[in-house]
Parts: structure tokens; sequence; C-alpha cells
């Protein structure tokens, strides 16, 4: 980068988060996006959301934040601290693809462009809940700053579809704060096709900048640099603050998850089983389970609430066991029912109430009074596309 000098600003001290933290924010706050016409596909960070209702329908209006570039040809956006006066395009769609790989088709005359940074903005309405990425401040990095990359690549020779990438920790090489198209700060963390508009994270799990640029060696340093555009700039666009003192709550242990955590850590598997329900209901305003709610369900929120269930009953509860039990009768709804103790016999009664303790058969908890089993065959489809039934991220 012509110009580049260390960066001097005093860094406060900040509690850094674990490299599988900062991965777990990454994941379930970042899009992918695609171009309908194939072209210059992206990835965008989730940086708002505020309830709103579409077409009758209640959800969130979400905003995404990624690189002109990812929507323009290149030589459209700016390269010299300007953009040309051509017209966006209005005749080609894009779709985004969030945590749980949910799709949602927008046009991309919806996009908003910085005024001198290759920056954009675009918003998609879901009636699911997402996480959005805290603001941090990118003035306090120092050349000490720990920072990650995360976006989601092209296909490769060893790949067929778009992988996710996740490299990191690494330092902050410098600032230019007269670099082209804002791309003030330096590092050194790989940045591969489609990652363009993909989050960099401070070590403390809140965004610093987007990434965009870079790829070659600076002569001076006879290091191959890679860019990003301090979120300052877009902060100071949409006049949005940033925080000085910025950590961000690992999502597994946020406040959604603490009641659930709590109830089955004291094995109150009544309770418990209620509080699942209420988890997966939310952003509904149903009482059971219909097909298309199993069909949206979150994954991550499925993952966790999964994962704390076997977690808390040495494994002997939990969707991923239910999971193998129902695959193992060839998905026959009442010869499942009897395995795990929800039926007496194969066309016996139903156990009511179910047995809420560790002495219940294996696979008994989440009960039928979550969901029903005739409806299980579904639900496992949703689990699976979500790759929920594993216990690992």
């Amino acid at each position: 980068m012509v110009g580049l000098i260390a960066v001097s600003l005093t860094q406060q001290s900040l509690l850094a988060l674990s490299q599988n933290e900062v991965e777990e924010i990454a994941k379930q706050t970042t899009v992918k996006i695609i171009r309908i016409d194939g072209n210059n596909p992206g990835t965008g960070a989730i940086v708002q959301k505020q309830k709103y209702i579409f077409k009758g329908q209640e959800g969130y209006l979400y905003t995404v934040l990624t690189n002109c570039h990812v929507f323009l040809n290149s030589k459209f956006c700016d390269q010299e601290n300007k953009l040309t006066p051509e017209p966006m395009p209005n005749s080609t769609g894009y779709r985004v693809e969030t945590s749980d790989r949910q799709q949602y088709i927008s046009e991309i005359s919806s996009v908003k462009i910085h005024p001198n940074a290759d920056l954009a903005i675009f918003k998609f309405f879901s009636t699911i809940e997402y996480e959005t990425v805290r603001i941090g401040n990118a003035e306090q990095l120092s050349a000490s700053s720990k920072v990650y990359v995360f976006g989601w690549a092209v296909p490769s020779q060893t790949s067929r579809d778009r992988r996710a990438r996740f490299f990191g920790p690494g330092n902050v090489l410098g600032t230019d704060r007269k670099a082209a198209g804002g791309y003030q700060i330096a590092h050194k963390l790989e940045l591969l096709p489609g990652m363009s508009g993909g989050p960099l994270l401070h070590e403390n799990g809140c965004l610093v900048g987007i990434n965009g640029g870079g790829g070659k060696r600076d002569p001076n340093i006879q290091v191959i640099e890679f860019l990003s555009v301090p979120i300052n700039l877009y902060a100071s666009w949409q006049n949005i603050p940033v925080v000085t003192d910025c950590r961000a709550t690992p999502l597994p242990d946020n406040l959604l998850f603490q009641t659930l955590h709590s109830l089955l850590e004291q094995e109150n598997w009544q309770q418990a089983e209620a509080e699942t329900k209420k988890l997966m209901l939310r952003g509904t305003d149903q009482t059971y389970f219909n097909g298309n709610i199993i069909n949206n369900l979150s994954c991550s929120d499925l993952k966790i609430i999964n994962r704390l269930w076997v977690q808390y009953s040495n494994g002997r509860f939990g969707f991923s066991v239910q999971g193998e039990i129902w695959r193992g009768v060839k998905n026959d709804h009442q010869q499942f029912e009897e395995r795990v103790g929800w039926r007496r016999g194969y066309e016996g009664p139903l156990a009511d109430p179910p047995n809420y303790s560790l002495e219940a058969k294996r696979g008994h908890l989440p009960s039928y009074k979550l969901l029903a089993a005739s409806d299980f065959g579904t639900f496992l489809n949703r689990l699976e596309k979500c790759d929920a039934l594993s216990l690992i991220d």
C-alpha cells in the first residue's frame, strides 16, 4: 500500500474471545450474497435489524453491509475516492443466504452505495430472527491488534460449492487514511474471491472493517497485503455510533439460551421442554408446529438447543439422540413412540404425563408435548439440512 504508515493508536485493554467464539459470531452474523447473473459473488455482514411488518407478516428488516463491487462491475465502484456517474443497474436480482441456509430474493436496485468508499448496504426481510454483529471502533486498532476474516469463497478444485473460510488471528500491518476506495486497513490474512464484503473482526468479536481488496506485495516491506475498509466510514455515513469499549458476547452463551441452560443444569426437564418450545416458536404467533414453521426453524438455535440437551442428560436426551432412533425404526412413527417410551406398546396409549426424569427411556425427551411423532420426519429433514444432529459446530 502506497504511503503505508504504522498504526500508533493506543488500544484499550479489551478482553479477547477464543478463536471458536469469534468464528461462531462470524458464522451467525454473515450472509452469502449470490448474484442471479452469476457475476461478482460476495459476502455481507448483518449490521442492523428492526421489527417490521411486511405483507401482513411480523418479522425483521435486516441491513447488510458489503462492498460496492459485489453489485457493480469494479470499474463503476470507487477506485479513486469517487464513484462514476453511471446509474445503478436495476434489472439484475440477487439472493442472500443466511446462517441457517435460508435464501431471500431481492432486487439490486435496492442497494445504496457509499459516496467515496467501496461500501454498499441493502435490506432483506425475514420472519426469522438473526443475530447482528456489534460495531467496534477501527481507530483503536494498533499493530498488536489481532483480527480475523470470514467469507464465502468461490468454488475451487476441491469444492463444488462456495465454502465458508475463517482465517486468523493475524496482525494489522498499518493504515492509510488516503487510500483509494476507503481501503485504509492493511493486514496479512488472505482474502479469496467471494469473500469480498465479509467482516474483519477484532479478537473481541466486534466488527472493525469490511474486507475487499489487496493481494499485492508491498515493495517496501515485501509482504503481501490484504485490505479492509474501516467500519467507521460506514458508521459516519449512516450516523451509527461506534462502541468504544466493545466486546461481543459469545453467541452460544447469550441471554437467549440462559434460561434453558439453567433449567437443564438443574435437571428440571419439564420446564426445559417448555422453554425449548418457546425458543423454537419465537418470532411466530403460533403455539404449535406445522410444516412451514418446522422448515423455517433457525439452524443455529437448533444446534445450541440440541447440544445443551445432550450435554446435561449425559447423552440420553436431545434431537440427535432421537434422530438416531428414528432412523433405526425406518421412519415408523408408532414404532418410534414405543422405542422412546412415548407410547405403551405399538398401539397402546400415550404415556401421560411423560417421564421427566433421567430414568426415562433413551430419547424420551424432549417429549411428544414438544413435537408429535407424526411430524418428526419433517423435523429430522430440517435438522439434517441444518447439520444440527452433530455435536460438532
